[in-house]
């Protein structure tokens, strides 16, 4: 189907998020209508939507944990004209825990540790639950939001990306390459503001920015994750990549909140070289692929029972993209604070 369609209605969505986002916020007078009390922000719980992260630095000692549980599905592929094509269903289970310190009052830590298993659409399943790559972030909190304000949160993040994860040597066994055989860095600008509508809820928001580049290029031996055959030998170079993530939390009650990111990504493509050795030759190998982006959205409904403890469940969803995976991602987090 033609998705030039779809992506006016992403971005329709888009506009009528930004355009009920165009309220007062802090640093101006109150808006809520006669009659209505506005609300205070520390009625208003949130364990932060699927997607974005919190700009907000940990208080120093303090801990938060979110493990997640996802089920990416993808059913087709997008060409490079934005349209999709049904492909076989196929599954990629994954467990992310986010674990965080607050290492000072402006600088927070976190680890994240992945683990996963693999449904094909052809070929084998995963022999059993696999190791993926390990994230360790540094996130420093330059400002600090607070009423009457006229800046928003703002934070300067620093992510290495360690290959844990398997990505090469998998003759006969593709689906337990959940890794990516690259070191790779992302910076990124997190900024986090609030906003009071005219009933006198909260409306927080996130505007979050990232860029990923590899440190070195990923050494490659036979059948991997990059599609290589077996009796090859050589290296990926994996291009840049960046995102930029809108999100909203309402404030629906005390306890239950709404959420909605919208995400566009993009990467360059990334480009294999090296040799393959069969029936007694050795041939030169060299192929590149064309750069991709999507737009997703992710919306979400979550539960905080109180400031320590919450849920989150929701499904991220491709709705448009140019040569990017059509993929629906169901998920479910527990967010724990103390």
């Amino acid at each position: 189907m033609k998705d030039l369609s779809l992506k006016r209605v992403v971005l329709g969505a888009a506009a009528t998020l930004i355009t009920a986002g165009q309220v007062t916020s802090a640093s101006a007078a109150p808006v809520p209508r006669t009659g209505t009390t506005r609300q205070p922000m520390s009625d208003a719980l949130f364990t932060g939507p699927l997607v974005a992260p919190n700009a907000t630095a940990l208080p120093a000692g303090h801990w938060n944990i979110e493990p997640y549980v996802v089920d990416s599905i993808q059913y087709g592929q997008f060409d490079n004209d934005w349209d999709s094509h049904n492909t076989s269903n196929s599954h990629a289970y994954r467990s992310v825990t986010l674990l965080e310190y607050g290492f000072t009052d402006r600088l927070t830590i976190a680890l994240l540790p992945s683990f996963g298993y693999n449904v094909a659409d052809e070929g084998p399943d995963s022999q059993g639950v696999q190791l993926g790559d390990t994230t360790l972030r540094m996130q420093y909190m330059v400002h600090a939001f607070s009423e009457g304000s006229l800046l928003p949160t703002v934070a300067l993040s620093y992510a290495q990306n360690f290959p844990t994860g398997k990505y090469d040597g998998l003759q006969g066994h593709v689906a337990d390459g959940l890794g990516s055989g690259v070191l790779s860095s992302t910076v990124g600008l997190f900024t986090q503001d609030y906003f009071w509508l005219p009933n006198g809820r909260i409306l927080r928001a996130r505007l979050n920015f990232t860029y990923t580049f590899a440190d070195a290029d990923a050494s490659v031996d036979g059948v991997s994750v990059y599609g290589t055959p077996a009796g090859f030998n050589g290296h990926v170079e994996t291009g840049d990549s960046y995102s930029a993530d809108l999100a909203f939390e309402y404030s629906l009650t005390r306890h239950w909140a709404p959420a909605i990111d919208i995400v566009y990504n993009h990467s360059q493509g990334g480009v294999i070289q090296g040799s393959r050795a069969a029936d007694g030759l050795i041939t030169p190998v060299r192929s590149s692929s064309d750069s991709s982006e999507s737009i997703s959205i992710a919306p979400a409904l979550e539960y905080n029972w109180n400031k320590h403890y919450g849920v989150i469940v929701g499904a991220e969803v491709v709705a448009a993209g140019r040569n990017a995976a059509a993929t629906v991602t169901p998920q479910a987090a527990l967010n724990i604070y103390y």
